[in-house]
């Protein structure tokens, strides 16, 4: 599990604005400027006047105390767009052995050079061959069914190629999705957002990559690895 620097603390988004920021309003009607540790388009995760959740940060010289950490849909549902928390959630995972598909590496070492760029994770073993895990994180939804990606993506279609030789080269390689979601049975490719990136992944399986999905608990204090999601195709 990955715990929050404090318990979570409710708000109400009024608007996100340059990228970074974003203003929320608290239930006793005081105003702030929090932190979006998230750049992308967070595609349903902003709306206006929706809950969120903060975390206050123990650094008193932050400019800004308190980071978005969860948006919530209509339903009420989790959602957590801090873009940091998906790899400590999966290292997390990799080195208690909770991820099935990687239990049997005994070494996990983040932030792999592969060629002109990075791979997430190389996880090592005595007996098993070198193996390179790149992780997704996954917050669009369709009802229950989670998405990825949800606008389109350059870099992920480059780190699928790049799982591809790998594999090609006699390393294990993963392509492992975290959906940062609640409520979530299945899981797909948005082929509907980026088509190219589809191409990508199926060229990549195509050449041997493991393509795998987990699940997360999300709560007010904590963060941890629950349970595989099927992937439909």
């Amino acid at each position: 599990m990955v715990a929050f620097s404090s318990s979570l603390k409710q708000a109400t988004l009024i608007k996100r604005y340059k990228r970074f920021l974003a203003d929320v309003v608290f239930p006793d009607g005081t105003i702030s400027t929090v932190h979006c540790p998230n750049t992308g388009a967070m595609t349903g995760c902003q709306d206006e006047h929706s809950n969120i959740y903060l975390s206050l940060s123990a650094n008193v010289k932050r400019k800004y105390a308190y980071t978005w950490e969860y948006a919530t849909d209509q339903a009420g549902n989790r959602i957590c767009v801090n873009t940091n928390m998906a790899n400590k959630v999966i290292k997390d995972a990799l080195v208690h052995g909770h991820i099935n598909e990687l239990s049997q590496y005994s070494s996990v070492k983040p932030e792999q050079k592969v060629n002109a760029s990075r791979i997430d994770f190389l996880l090592q073993s005595p007996q098993h061959p070198d193996c390179y895990v790149e992780v997704k994180s996954a917050t669009l939804a369709e009802g229950d069914c989670a998405m990825f990606p949800d606008t389109v993506t350059e870099r992920g279609k480059k780190h699928c190629y790049e799982l591809a030789q790998l594999s090609q080269q006699g390393y294990k390689a993963v392509l492992l999705f975290c959906v940062m979601r609640e409520s979530i049975t299945q899981f797909k490719i948005a082929h509907q957002i980026d088509p190219d990136y589809a191409k990508a992944v199926k060229f990549a399986m195509e050449q041997g990559v493991d393509v795998i999905c987990y699940g997360c608990d999300l709560n007010l204090t904590e963060i941890k690895i629950s349970h595989p999601i099927p992937i439909i195709w």
